[in-house]
């Protein structure tokens, strides 16, 4: 998966990178449909985005796993994005990295729950495409590096800049 993400971003970074309209100050909030690699479930999330500088963000963000094999999981996020432009000033590349709070949650019917909670990093990729001033669609790929846990999460959102 490494190599693939590596050669992807070798191409579109090929493609013409220019400045990202991400400007200080800007704020966006938004919502995926996401899936983890390790709980093997689909999920909701929600995200805040923040313009640091211009073409760095930072993004907070809370993912709920639904229930597999009697295993609920959820996580909170804060990544760093950096916005390079691909085409048009509309689709962007942003290599992200940032700080993973995790918690699993075991429960076997009539049986006691084993709950863990851990802290990791963050790795990954993504995509946006601007379909109007305010409104974005984005495309990511982040795995997570914890203790025992290690995740990948592939998600897709829609966002609304403010």
């Amino acid at each position: 998966m490494r190599k693939i993400l590596t050669i992807a971003c070798a191409l579109m970074l090929g493609m013409g990178v220019s400045q990202a309209q991400v400007q200080q100050g800007e704020t966006a909030a938004g919502v995926n449909l996401v899936y983890g690699s390790e709980i093997e479930s689909l999920g909701l999330g929600a995200r805040f985005q923040y313009g640091i500088l211009d073409q760095l963000r930072a993004e907070v963000d809370f993912n709920f796993f639904f229930e597999h094999n009697h295993t609920t999981w959820w996580d909170v996020n804060l990544n760093a994005h950096y916005l390079l432009g691909l085409w048009n000033q509309q689709l962007y590349f942003y290599p992200l990295a940032g700080l993973n709070y995790t918690m699993t949650k075991v429960k076997f019917p009539g049986e006691s729950s084993d709950e863990e909670n851990h802290v990791g990093l963050n790795v990954g990729a993504g995509v946006e495409y601007e379909l109007t001033e305010h409104f974005g669609v984005n495309l990511e790929y982040r795995h997570t590096i914890v203790r025992k846990v290690d995740q990948g999460v592939i998600g897709l959102g829609i966002n609304y800049k403010f």
